[in-house]
């Protein structure tokens, strides 16, 4: 009854012998299957391509979003930081006495060429925030003296106004890359076109492989528990696909999927880290 698995109950089988550090020693510690762990390895890829999507970004698009939104967090304060620095320092300028106007007109020279609309570039997107980092990057190597002041403003840890500015600058690069990284993505994840060709041949590796598995597992002398960790959760699915079937319910039916997937992870849990 393994060809009247849903997509899902497949992935969750296999899911473990590949992603649980735990379970993938054990299967690759009984030497009947252990080199049919790279195709294990391989159909997995293959059912997971074509799960049914979910709503809502994909769990590596999620990452990304998140590391962009921690990366954009430092690109706002190291910004405040050079601006407001900036400000401060042509106030300690004016407060002196007598006041060194200069020094401060020389702040009043640098803080537009460095903010042109001031910090509204914090409420920009990641892309607009990279170019201009970009072009405060530009700005340093045309106009030295920009560079100079920062230089001589002092800042935390015994660091000064320009180091802060590279730092910006820095993740704004960061910014720009993670940007493309999720360019990429979305373009794969857009792109990827499933098939009903594609689902069944997916179908057709996960259930040569498995039942190669199991084959191979009927000849081992492995201890029968380590046996029955690797096999019971297939033939307990197997049989409850086997009463869906007898009950009118096929695998290409929907509304199995996700309980079903269910109750197979929780039969695979282990308390033991994924493999990285």
């Amino acid at each position: 009854m393994l060809k009247h698995l849903t997509i899902e109950e497949m992935v969750a089988l296999m899911a473990p012998w590949v992603e649980n550090a735990q379970r993938k020693r054990l299967f690759l510690s009984i030497p009947e299957i252990a080199g049919l762990h790279s195709k294990v390895a391989r159909a997995y890829e293959s059912v997971l391509a074509v799960r049914p999507a979910k709503t809502g970004p994909s769990g590596a698009m999620s990452a990304l979003n998140e590391e962009l939104a921690r990366t954009d967090a430092r690109h706002d304060h190291l910004a405040k930081a050079v601006c407001w620095g900036i400000d401060a320092h042509r106030e300690h300028c004016l407060g002196e006495d007598p006041p060194d106007a200069d020094r401060a007109a020389a702040c009043d020279d640098v803080q537009p060429k460095l903010f042109p609309s001031g910090l509204a570039i914090v409420k920009a997107s990641p892309a607009a925030e990279a170019g201009n980092t970009a072009r405060i990057a530009r700005l340093l190597e045309e106009e030295p003296s920009i560079g100079a002041l920062l230089k001589a403003i002092p800042a935390p840890g015994k660091t000064t106004l320009l180091h802060t500015t590279q730092r910006w600058i820095k993740v704004g690069k960061e910014l720009a890359a993670i940007e493309h990284r999720r360019d990429e993505l979305a373009a794969k994840e857009k792109t990827a076109p499933v098939t009903r060709a594609t689902i069944a041949a997916a179908r057709s590796q996960w259930f040569r492989v498995v039942s190669a598995v199991l084959s191979n597992l009927e000849l081992s002398d492995a201890p029968a528990e380590a046996i029955e960790t690797i096999r019971g959760p297939v033939l307990k699915a197997s049989e409850r696909a086997g009463k869906r079937y007898a009950g009118g319910s096929t695998a290409e039916e929907p509304s199995p999927e996700a309980p079903a997937a269910e109750a197979l992870e929780e039969e695979s849990a282990e308390d033991d880290e994924p493999v990285r």
